[in-house]
């Protein structure tokens, strides 16, 4: 696995980050936030469509940490993945935000996972993107 991720988060409420139930795995939502970077803030008012991208491009990066902490990553196959957008009323362009996502997923996989991209009005700790993911793993 790729030494250069980001530490992965804990859980910071009553569940758990990762779930298995047969061949399945479900992730949390990711949220764009390590030690050293934080997405904060509504696209793209506060955070260009751009950052947005960078923004969940993290949330790869962070899902993928959780996942090799338990899990050998050469044996998943990414399955969903479900993007909320944290923008202004009138903002349309999720799909490029989300993209930021799947392009980094891509690095790593050679199959598309299924995707939805939302635009909400807010997300916990005012970030800027939260993603969760279900991959399935070949045992």
């Amino acid at each position: 696995m790729d030494n250069n991720l980001p530490k992965p988060p804990k859980a910071v409420g009553n569940y758990t980050t990762i779930k298995k139930i047969d061949n399945l795995i479900f992730t949390s939502g990711h949220v764009p936030i390590t030690d050293d970077i934080k997405y904060i803030g509504k696209i793209p008012n506060e955070q260009s469509t751009e950052d947005g991208y960078k923004a969940a491009s993290l949330c790869a990066e962070l899902t993928l940490a959780t996942l090799s902490e338990k899990y050998n990553v050469e044996k998943l196959t990414p399955v969903n993945v479900v993007g909320f957008v944290n923008c202004s009323d009138d903002y349309s362009d999720h799909p490029k935000v989300l993209n930021g996502f799947t392009d980094k997923l891509e690095e790593y996989f050679n199959s598309k996972a299924t995707r939805s991209a939302v635009g909400v009005s807010s997300l916990p700790m005012n970030v800027s993107v939260e993603v969760q993911t279900i991959f399935y793993i070949d045992e």
